[in-house]
């Protein structure tokens, strides 16, 4: 199987090249097969992309490159490539036209080629409805297992089953109604490509990005501000008598690192709980404030919490900006979209985020370690998100969906979630934030509301104008 790149643009435009390897590095480095001019071709990194022929299927894999890689427009990371795809190594930067060659000693062949094949070995047959429809049923079963891929046996595969079912139930089967469905496997095939890149991209965006959601544990209390004593309860104590005890309030939420310096995004009323609400308590001549006992942050794959600061509080929309001392954590920085445009109805998002909190995580455990589950719960909220993190149990959960309207203020998506869920962030098909989690309707779990990322990117702006 022969690679073709046809260059339109760029230091090589108006070549040709062709290649032969299982696998072909691209970039400006002198070690890459595929080697850009690097004074020329800026927008192309060193070590770019890679393209591996596997199972018959061309893979192409972004390397980390700055600019990024695109396929007929589209940002990917990871992403099967058809024949007469267009590749653009970098936004700008060089544009070719991907070819594919097949020799005859490969055994890589399209579906169509194959039906062609099977049907002309069966017209050299005896005839005869019955036989003719079980000669061809076995050509095209020798076909699939010797000379296409796995993925495409298998839907060939379930064709043949139906084929089969068919002619128990129809006594006449004529060959002419093979050559009929040749189109139809064509889409078929289409509809399996589309589904195996969508796969590819949702399971690549989870491993890429979940250790860059993050858990975030709260815990406060109000004092009087005059005394900065706390608001108490009476308790009663074992031996009796009473005991006053703070009224702390616990809870959890999500948020997500946007740049290595270590500032996160979350919801206002994440790291600010009481916001937009009124405490009922009892009437009093003293004025009380809110005070934090803990708010802190738990990062997949990292034992240690880390504490969290609150930077800039918005005060137009459900947004805040914390930050962390990332230490030498490599924590990886989420992708903002700053194209500025709205969200698309109809386009699919993922999103990530931590609903119903320490509970849905310990629903988890249930299913590896039932002896120690009954004794987790009856540990304090505080020490059971430590010991979770220990056992490495905290990750956040993905769902899937689509942008079922898109407002000013607002977009509204069918990914569920729930309370917990609140500032995780909500992806578009090129792996970037357009939103940021912040409301459920509770009458209807198809119905989720986000901020537009606009809102974030806003805050960041007002808050570095603040330090210079």
């Amino acid at each position: 199987m022969k690679t073709i790149f046809v260059h339109l643009s760029g230091s090589k435009r108006g070549k040709t090249e062709v290649f032969d390897n299982e696998k072909i590095v691209i970039g400006t480095d002198s070690l890459c097969d595929l080697r850009f001019d690097p004074d020329k071709d800026r927008f192309t990194s060193p070590l770019h992309a890679e393209i591996e022929f596997k199972d018959c299927n061309f893979i192409l894999r972004d390397k980390g490159s700055q600019k990024g890689t695109f396929i007929n427009k589209e940002l990917v990371k990871e992403a099967l490539l058809l024949d007469g795809d267009l590749i653009e190594f970098g936004e700008k930067g060089p544009k070719i036209r991907f070819r594919v060659r097949t020799d005859e000693a490969d055994v890589c062949k399209p579906v169509v080629e194959m039906l062609k094949d099977a049907i002309d070995r069966t017209k050299e047959q005896p005839t005869g409805r019955l036989a003719t429809a079980a000669t061809f049923l076995k050509e095209l079963a020798w076909e699939a297992i010797t000379q296409s891929s796995m993925s495409l046996r298998i839907t060939i595969v379930s064709i043949l089953i139906l084929f089969i079912c068919g002619i128990v139930a129809i006594p006449y089967f004529s060959l002419q109604r093979f050559q009929q469905t040749a189109e139809r496997i064509q889409i078929l095939e289409k509809e399996h490509v589309a589904i195996e890149k969508e796969r590819l991209f949702v399971e690549n965006l989870i491993k890429e990005y979940s250790p860059g959601v993050c858990l975030i544990q709260g815990s406060y209390y109000f004092i009087e501000e005059t005394s900065g004593e706390p608001l108490t309860f009476e308790e009663e104590e074992e031996g009796g008598g009473f005991s006053a005890k703070p009224v702390v309030h616990e809870y959890t939420g999500t948020g997500f690192l946007i740049s290595k310096d270590g500032i996160l995004v979350t919801n206002r009323h994440v790291a600010e709980p009481w916001w937009g609400k009124q405490t009922f308590y009892p009437p009093s001549e003293f004025k009380l404030a809110p005070k934090f006992e803990v708010l802190r942050a738990f990062f997949p794959g990292i034992e240690k919490p880390f504490p969290l600061k609150v930077e800039k509080l918005s005060v137009e929309a459900d947004v805040a900006l914390l930050s962390i001392e990332m230490d030498s954590y490599n924590i990886p920085a989420l992708e903002l979209d700053t194209t500025g445009r709205d969200a698309i109805v109809g386009e699919p998002i993922v999103l990530l985020g931590y609903p119903a909190g320490l509970s849905a995580i310990l629903a988890k455990l249930s299913q590896t370690a039932p002896d120690g589950i009954e004794m987790l719960k009856e540990l304090p909220f505080l020490n059971l998100a430590e010991v979770l993190s220990n056992r490495g149990m905290i990750r956040p959960y993905a769902t899937q969906g689509h942008v079922t309207d898109a407002l000013l203020d607002k977009i509204i998506f069918d990914a569920q979630t729930t309370l917990g869920g609140s500032g995780g962030p909500l992806f578009n098909r090129t792996g970037k934030v357009i939103g940021i989690n912040y409301g459920i309707f509770t009458g209807f779990k198809g119905s989720n509301f986000a901020l537009p990322i606009k809102y974030a990117l806003r805050l960041m702006s007002q808050e570095q104008e603040e330090e210079e």
